[in-house]
């Protein structure tokens, strides 16, 4: 009885990891049994249908088997990954023996050749920034509120021309920028409050005679700013706050050298201003953030003397009194604040004794208590920071060093703790403004890059 050994190829179609390096080709062996009467001329026949098919094995399916492998591969990828395929070719040998019924043999030796895919799994990202309409006016100091018909409106700030009283209007549905109305007071460093009745209140900040008190109102349906009554105090670095019964509550800043703990109310339908209590400590460069329950958590700022700020205080509406309330683990001014949907409160960056932080922290209304939750990828100062629609938030650009602008991004996630960067704008800049839009993109607008560069340009993060 005579018997053949044959070399048989398979390529198996390797499932997607993230690292995967295999050799493509497998052998097994099959065992062919010849009948007791195979003729050398039977024999040779098998033998040029072994050469046929190994001819057939290494010409023509390895074309279609490369095809359907990298068909294979391609087709399963998703947007978020980028897979790098290198190709090798290897030679392997393997012996055909056949033995005739005359006790002789033929022994041929096979090559087959076969490849060896590498390929590695890299993320990118699904989010994006583009660029859209430019300002007529580059700015940095500005503010930019989100009016009710979804328009974005900016206010002042300042340019290579000096401090501006002009205003701009973003339309999302074209991507461009149109100049509305001018205030009647150039400022920066001041405030933009969206009331109830859909005007915007703009109040105190530097102009061009100094510290400013004046307020003004702004019509979107007239496109126009009417004067509105005067703060009891100057102020700049302060903050606004829109409380649930509609008044407005401004808050400490800087008055010339010194810092002010005293507050004012705004009452929209007298377009009267009223002192209210005396914060606990006197603060400017602070931030204020209306919580769920209606009060108002002020957080760190900067003092002069005392340096930066760890302490909060708590503004009850319903009886006027300030209380404090926690401790942030960091003293920090130039940070952020951000009203989680989950009713916490989230603090990133700023600046601080020691200098620039990346910590963030998590403030719980229902036990008054300031928690270190991640630290940012990059420490930032003057960035923004934006809740996004699907509850991250967003934090934007801003300064690492006194020299270093960032167009890094990174996003929050609070049922994780943890942050990962997204996609860097097309420019660094601080000062800048980000405002989250109806459709829920955000809209960057201007700030500054270098000494005397300010920005017009404009940039949208998709999400």
């Amino acid at each position: 009885m005579n018997s053949q050994n044959l070399q048989i190829s398979e390529w198996p179609i390797p499932q997607a990891s993230p690292s995967y390096s295999k050799n493509l080709f497998k052998r097994t062996s099959e065992n062919k049994i010849f009948p007791t009467n195979t003729s050398t001329t039977n024999v040779n026949q098998n033998e040029k249908s072994l050469s046929q098919n190994t001819f057939i094995t290494n010409q023509t399916f390895f074309p279609i088997v490369l095809g359907v492998l990298l068909g294979t591969l391609t087709s399963g990828l998703v947007l978020s990954v980028v897979t790098t395929v290198w190709l090798t070719s290897s030679t392997q040998t393997s012996t055909t023996t056949v033995s005739t019924i005359a006790g002789t043999s033929i022994t041929r030796n096979v090559s087959f050749s076969f490849i060896k895919i590498s390929y590695k799994q890299c993320k990118t990202f699904s989010q994006k920034w583009t660029i859209t309409g430019t300002l007529n006016n580059a700015r940095y100091y500005h503010t930019a509120s989100v009016l009710t018909n979804g328009q974005v409106l900016i206010t002042g700030g300042q340019s290579i021309n000096g401090n501006l009283s002009s205003a701009e209007l973003y339309d999302s549905s074209t991507g461009m920028w149109t100049a509305t109305g001018s205030m009647n007071y150039a400022r920066y460093y001041h405030t933009a409050s969206l009331l109830t009745n859909g005007k915007i209140l703009v109040t105190g900040g530097l102009g061009s005679s100094g510290i400013l008190s004046s307020a003004e109102l702004y019509t979107s349906s007239t496109a126009a700013w009417t004067v509105t009554g005067s703060m009891n105090y100057t102020r700049y670095y302060h903050t606004a706050s829109v409380l649930t019964n509609g008044t407005v509550l401004v808050t400490g800043g800087q008055i010339g050298g010194t810092f002010t703990h005293s507050t004012e109310l705004y009452n929209p339908s007298t377009g009267s201003w009223t002192t209210g209590n005396n914060m606990i400590y006197a603060r400017g460069y602070h931030t204020a953030c209306v919580l769920t329950n209606g009060k108002v958590l002020v957080i760190g700022g900067y003092t002069g003397s005392n340096g930066y700020m760890t302490s909060t205080e708590l503004y009850d509406p319903s009886t006027g009194v300030w209380t404090t309330n926690g401790t942030l683990n960091y003293g920090r001014r130039y940070h952020t604040t951000s009203l989680l949907n989950n009713g916490q409160v989230l603090v990133t960056g700023g600046q601080s004794t020691n200098g620039y932080l990346n910590s963030a922290e998590l403030y719980d209304p229902s036990t008054g208590i300031w928690t270190v939750t991640g630290n940012m990828n990059y420490v930032r100062y003057y960035h923004t920071a934006t809740l996004l629609t699907n509850g991250k938030v967003l934090v934007t650009g801003g300064l690492s060093n006194s020299s270093s602008y960032l167009n890094t991004a990174e996003l929050y996630d609070s049922s994780t703790g943890t942050w990962t960067i997204t996609v860097s704008m097309n420019y660094s800049r601080y000062y800048h403004t980000a405002s989250l839009l109806t459709n829920g993109n955000v809209l960057v607008t201007g700030g500054y890059v270098t000494s005397g560069n300010y920005l017009n340009i404009s940039e949208l993060y998709q999400p």
